[in-house]
């Protein structure tokens, strides 16, 4: 019944949020070209390539109505923090926060620390992929699975399951997003640590992994054979390996038997920030077709039950595991403190 009521409020508010259909209401645009010389402030943990995807798709489209985006990359925990700053502070200096880390939006989201607005494409997605009360939507999504190096690693030797990467000949030849950073990096422990236990951690010990700060890390290891097997994502895999639109090197992609991990990232308007309006109009923007068509490119995905990349990717045929963000946020600190004891960096 709580669900059924979840549903119908959420189809209520869709409805509120736009009479017409998709369209845009000019008076929130005009709002938004008058506010902060009509400058939106989009801070993103996620990569340049994107950013200069949806800055140029933005920009084009809404020049004519004296808006432009700016777009600052700001890695997960730096963002978070400095967000409580200047909420406490009551000066918020961005209009948009991009994170990819379910948990902690569904923290802040319940904490009232964003403004609720519901886009009229939200009816496009699943409705896992909205905030309560239109908080937040996932903009994005990338798998996280294994990688290795193609020049190196072939046939039988590439890594179908997360627990091939236990096997004793890749000892001191395996790269781990460490623990420690948060963001995409929990979920890794979250997903060995639901899928495995944490006697995962503790044999992955004996291999003697590499752990390093971010996916970017794990991508170039690859690329170079400074390190052979590891746990990367699409972006970078698909920007840098051997698939169209990518740069050609030496660095594979492989989906284990057991689902990839989709990552997915938060989107929501701050809470008093300088342009709130310039904020609405670019979440209505992003999770509209034609942005999801500028942001889905080279291993990046939508979640719109219409369109998922440039690549062809189709969900519904892939293997991915999709983690309750409740249970992430409970289980943050507990088992990103167990994995670094048994991975010996506790």
């Amino acid at each position: 019944m709580r669900k059924i009521f979840r549903i119908v409020v959420l189809i209520a508010a869709l409805g509120a949020a736009s009479p017409h259909g998709a369209a845009q209401s000019p008076e929130l645009i005009k709002q938004a070209a008058a506010a902060n010389g009509g400058v939106v402030i989009v801070r993103d943990a996620l990569f340049e390539s994107l950013h200069q995807a949806m800055a140029q798709a933005f920009n084009a489209e809404y020049k004519k109505h004296g808006l432009s985006v700016r777009i600052e990359r700001v890695q997960s925990g730096q963002q978070l923090n400095l967000y409580e700053q200047e909420l406490r502070a009551g000066k918020v200096s961005n209009d948009i926060m991009d994170l990819v880390d379910p948990g902690t939006f569904l923290g802040l989201n319940n904490q009232g620390k964003f403004t609720p607005h519901c886009s009229p494409h939200y009816k496009d997605y699943p409705e896992w992929a909205i905030g309560k009360n239109c908080g937040y939507f996932y903009y994005v999504a990338y798998y996280q699975y294994l990688t290795y190096n193609t020049d190196s690693v072939k046939g039988g030797d590439i890594p179908r399951s997360w627990n091939d990467l236990l096997d004793p000949k890749w000892k001191g030849k395996v790269s781990l997003p460490d623990p420690r950073i948060g963001g995409g990096h929990y979920y890794f422990v979250f997903t060995m640590m639901k899928l495995f236990g944490p006697q995962w951690f503790e044999k992955m010990r004996a291999n003697e992994p590499l752990l390093v700060s971010s996916h970017g890390t794990v991508n170039s290891q690859m690329m170079s054979g400074e390190r052979l097997v590891g746990v990367n994502i699409s972006v970078l895999s698909r920007r840098d390996g051997k698939f169209p639109g990518g740069k050609g090197a030496p660095v594979g992609e492989s989906f284990p038997k057991e689902g990839v991990t989709l990552l997915a990232g938060g989107m929501a308007v701050t809470k008093n920030g300088p342009n709130t309006a310039g904020g609405k109009v670019f979440i209505e923007w992003a999770s509209s077709l034609a942005g999801q068509k500028a942001i889905a490119r080279l291993g990046h995905l939508s979640l719109r039950k219409d369109y998922t990349s440039d690549a062809g990717d189709d969900l519904s045929k892939i293997k991915y595991n999709w983690w309750d963000p409740d249970e992430m946020l409970k289980q943050r600190e507990p088992w990103t403190k167990e994995a670094l004891k048994l991975l010996g960096s506790g």
